[in-house]
């Protein structure tokens, strides 16, 4: 029996289609950019409220620089930043709490996970950054544990 071109090419469209889907759906995305904080819509909780926060990402899968900078009123400028990879290994960071080592963990294509431990012990910070399919959203959920006890925050950036 012989199929008409027409009835084959309706049945390998739809399929090709779907692979080409699949394969890129499976691709992390990307993200590099100049980040700004919207800091309307981001949650504060219990955290003091910046001014602003610009963030730099440059992502070569599965290296990525990470260098900002933030702004509270009546304060200095505050910069922090670091060089790792998705891998699980601890890299070296220096925040606010102090210098320590920070480890990264792939999520899913458009989200990871990081982890900042003080060396003294006593601050970690964990984050899960995920940005939006359209790649001009990024949001980090943040927790903070301290001696002064624990808090959460949401952070949302735009893509400038």
């Amino acid at each position: 029996m012989r199929l008409s071109a027409t009835y084959s090419a309706s049945r390998l469209v739809p399929v090709l289609l779907a692979l080409t889907w699949g394969v890129c759906a499976g691709q992390s995305q990307n993200f590099s950019g100049n980040w700004h904080l919207d800091v309307e819509k981001s949650n504060w909780g219990a955290v003091s409220r910046p001014v602003s926060v610009v963030i730099v990402i440059d992502h070569h899968n599965p290296e990525i620089t990470y260098q900002g900078t933030v702004i509270y009123a009546n304060e200095d400028i505050r910069t922090f930043g670091f060089t790792g990879a998705f891998d699980g290994k601890p890299y070296p960071m220096s925040r606010s709490y102090g210098n320590g080592a920070i480890t990264l963990q792939r999520v899913d294509p458009y989200t990871f996970s990081s982890t900042f431990h003080s060396e003294d012990g006593r601050y970690t910070e964990s984050a899960r950054t995920w940005i939006s399919r359209d790649g001009k959203t990024l949001r980090r959920q943040l927790t903070l544990r301290s001696p002064e006890g624990t808090k959460h925050w949401l952070e949302v950036y735009r893509k400038a």
